[in-house]
């Protein structure tokens, strides 16, 4: 019989304890995709037994450099567990967080994709080769990344995850969906044909499809109550799909769906994205009332900090002037009082740490990409041209934003840069020249050298080292 891993245990304590607790505790949650010509949602429910479970909403800025975690590290006093793992975000992001910054459950980002997790009794591949981060910041990573479906997949075969049990719809502005699982140590993915039904609960997905073909429409027999509790919520939502005309609003549809798609009581949280409008519907059980958010009208902008919202808010409608700024002490003060009530202490501490250790660390891993030694992409890296003339590209940081210049003829002319990504050591960004060339910049750093390759939108423009001449 295979061990169980460390974090297999911490989940299975906080799950023992909340049976014990509350005899009608459920694991129920709901992803769900809606399409029908050029209308798309994506919903999502959390179903947990009526506890209550907290949440923050997050505004994520793009241009923001980050650092990677894993859960091991955070909760544990074992060693070689770190994270070497770093980024800067591409994309700006809405994300749904109870354990802290850049460890959502999962969100939206500002080109439509969407990932979000449900519980699910898995096994993560071990490859020490990869690098590592817990199933929460790899959601994070994906938001900040990813802009496809196909980029986002390639994602469950690029890092090793540590964490709880989780398995992960993902879908992206184009309606492309994709059920995310690791079972026996392998990554399982069901996407296109092999996704017929667009939704992902908390069964693997072929035991869904295998279910759903003992009701009418899907070879079998057995008639489907869509207001029926004990019909499968797998079933009940083939059933809404097909139900669906393109006349009807599809969020209130989509909202309605979740309703329907309930386990025992109302859902903790319900969520509905909406891609095409760049919108966000969402409420709670705690504070029923509808809210929305235009992201076409947030700033994703790297000038703006990371900005939250307590999701069970009782105001209902636009919610757009009562987010805030995100400092270490709000999220201590939700901790404190909303999750560790929740949570047995074993839960953020295994046992190893103390309460108060478990914070301080969580709140490095929130301060660490702003202090400037681990900022190792600053500086102003220069190339001598052979007519004497230099090229430099000034990267800089405001906290943990980061941004930019390139600088031409030796300080002659100027451009922003533009479109940062890191990943790794792998730099990239964007500029634009005063004859309106798009040039794109893509780097790899070694130590005070950064091997450069220009590329335009059809040409290229060489391959170049820049040494770094400031920090």
């Amino acid at each position: 019989m295979r061990e169980k891993t460390l974090n297999s245990r911490i989940i299975g304590y906080w799950v023992l304890f909340l049976l014990y607790m509350m005899p009608a505790f459920t694991l129920a949650c709901s992803t769900f995709k809606l399409q029908s010509g050029d209308k798309l949602v994506y919903g999502h429910n959390l179903n947990q037994g009526d506890i209550g479970v907290p949440g923050l909403l997050f505004i994520n800025p793009r241009g923001v450099y980050k650092t990677g975690i894993t859960w091991t590290e955070l909760t544990t006093n074992a060693g070689q567990t770190n994270s070497p793992h770093s980024w800067v975000s591409r994309y700006g992001s809405v994300s749904f967080n109870c354990f802290g910054k850049n460890l959502p459950d999962g969100g939206m980002n500002e080109s439509g994709l969407v990932i979000w997790e449900m519980s699910d009794d898995i096994e993560y591949p071990k490859n020490d080769s990869l690098p590592r981060l817990c199933q929460m910041n790899w959601i994070q990573y994906i938001l900040d990344n990813c802009s496809t479906l196909d980029e986002a997949v390639q994602c469950a075969y690029q890092f090793q995850i540590d964490g709880w049990g989780w398995h992960y719809f993902i879908g992206d502005s184009q309606g492309n969906t994709a059920a995310v699982a690791f079972h026996d140590g392998q990554v399982v993915v069901d996407q296109g044909k092999n996704m017929p039904v667009p939704a992902l609960f908390n069964s693997p997905y072929e035991r869904e499809m295998e279910l759903l073909k003992f009701y009418e429409g899907w070879g079998g027999t057995y008639p489907i109550d869509i207001h029926n509790p004990k019909t499968p919520r797998f079933v009940r939502f083939a059933r809404m799909v097909d139900d669906y005309k393109p006349w009807k609003d599809v969020v209130k549809y989509g909202l309605n769906m979740l309703k329907n798609l309930r386990v025992n009581d109302d859902p903790e949280w319900s969520v509905l994205f909406d891609p095409q409008n760049m919108s966000l519907h969402f409420r709670t059980r705690l504070n029923p009332k509808v809210k929305t958010l235009s992201l076409s009208k947030v700033d994703f902008s790297n000038t703006y900090p990371v900005r939250i919202l307590n999701i069970d808010i009782q105001k209902g409608g636009n919610i757009s002037d009562k987010l805030e700024v995100y400092t270490n002490a709000r999220m201590h003060t939700f901790t404190r009082d909303f999750l560790f009530p929740l949570l047995p202490e074993a839960f953020f501490t295994n046992g190893e740490i103390t309460l108060d250790e478990y914070l301080n660390r969580l709140s490095a891993f929130s301060d660490g990409p702003s202090l400037a030694e681990n900022q190792f992409f600053r500086g102003l890296w220069e190339y001598q041209k052979d007519n004497g003339d230099i090229v430099g590209y000034d990267i800089k940081t405001r906290d943990d934003a980061v941004i930019g210049e390139v600088i031409m003829s030796d300080g002659k002319e100027t451009f922003r840069a533009d479109h940062f990504q890191l990943v790794g050591n792998h730099l990239k960004f964007t500029y634009l020249k005063s004859d309106g060339r798009l040039i794109e910049v893509r780097g790899k750093l070694l130590g005070d050298k950064m091997s450069v390759s220009l590329h335009g939108i059809e040409d290229f423009y060489g391959n170049y080292v820049f040494t770094r001449k400031t920090g």
